[in-house]
């Protein structure tokens, strides 16, 4: 298991955040990632954890929680998981991940849920080795 640090992301960690987010394959210039963590600052209920090693972010999980009509109690929602590609394999995802929930916990959540790209086969191997299970698709329609 890697030897990361976890703490809340901040203002400052935008522009390595913005660079994560686009090696995920959603790029992000640094000004829109300081805009989007202050926006989740402002909404509440929405949390941003990071990974560093030896000072450095090496990687992030994004949370948010939620209500639903189909079950009781609250749940939440990883709304990002990335790690650096030169730590991937290192156990930095299964710590962001065990912070994730823990943070969920924090928060009231009964429930963690993640939604993953069908081509991110690694991921949902990765997902499935920490216990979570394949429930159905997402399907979006972009508004405009």
């Amino acid at each position: 298991m890697s030897s990361a640090t976890i703490r809340p992301a901040r203002l400052d960690d935008a522009p390595v955040l913005a660079r994560l987010m686009t090696s995920l394959g959603y790029p992000s210039t640094d000004c829109e990632m300081q805009t989007r963590l202050g926006q989740l600052d402002k909404a509440g209920g929405y949390g941003a954890l990071v990974a560093e090693i030896d000072e450095q972010v090496v990687g992030l999980i994004g949370l948010s929680l939620g209500l639903s009509l189909d079950q009781d109690g609250a749940h939440a929602r990883i709304i990002a998981l990335v790690v650096a590609e030169h730590c991937r394999g290192t156990g930095i995802g299964q710590v962001l991940l065990a912070a994730g929930e823990a943070w969920a916990h924090e928060h009231g959540a009964d429930r963690l849920i993640v939604n993953s790209a069908h081509q991110r086969e690694h991921a949902h191997h990765f997902y499935e080795a920490q216990g979570y299970r394949d429930t159905g698709l997402r399907f979006v329609k972009t508004l405009g």
